[in-house]
């Protein structure tokens, strides 16, 4: 942990070094170079444009579409003997 945390002092000393050399280097150069903004002129912001949206999706294939409808139906019997409750066993 010891390391990382001396990447994080040094890459503040840098950027701090950095601000400094450039505003040296900024306070050199003579003000007059610099060119006033017109006041007529005014930056506009355009409107950002919404992303377009995605196409929805398509459905799932169906069993019946896939294997055929035979197929399906027999799946269907199958599902629904498995899922109806045997009431005989509590008697």
């Amino acid at each position: 942990m010891g390391k990382q945390y001396k990447k994080l002092i040094k890459r503040r000393r840098r950027t701090a070094y950095l601000a400094r050399r450039k505003a040296a280097v900024n306070a050199e150069k003579p003000d007059s170079t610099k060119k006033a903004k017109s006041p007529a002129k005014k930056a506009v912001r355009k409107k950002a444009t919404p992303a377009p949206k995605a196409e929805p999706v398509a459905e799932k294939a169906k069993t019946e579409d896939v294997l055929g409808p035979d197929v399906a139906v027999e799946k269907d019997v199958k599902v629904a003997e498995e899922s109806t409750p045997v009431e005989e066993s509590k008697e």
